[in-house]
């Protein structure tokens, strides 16, 4: 392997330096941020949240019956998801 410089990489070096062509793109990045959400940002948010939750819920109570599913299993499922929701409901 040679140590001579490559010409069509130092290009591309170059080139990758240069400032994005948009001056606008960073105001506009800025303004959305800096906007409050409002209630439909909350309320994305609160679902967000609450798909994620359920989420997690579902994959911990399904990982130690492994990939097969049954409706004995599933009866399981149902039962824990139950108990565990009158158990939030009751604190």
């Amino acid at each position: 392997m040679s140590d001579d410089l490559d010409s069509q990489l130092l290009r591309a070096f170059a080139e990758a330096n240069t400032p994005l062509p948009d001056e606008g793109f960073h105001a506009r990045v800025l303004a959305g941020m800096q906007r409050p959400p409002g209630w439909r940002g909350i309320a994305h948010t609160t679902g967000s949240v609450l798909r994620a939750v359920g989420s997690g819920l579902m994959t911990g109570m399904t990982a130690p019956f492994g990939r097969a599913m049954s409706v004995g299993k599933l009866a399981v499922i149902g039962i824990g998801a139950i108990a565990s929701w009158l158990a939030f409901l009751a604190t």
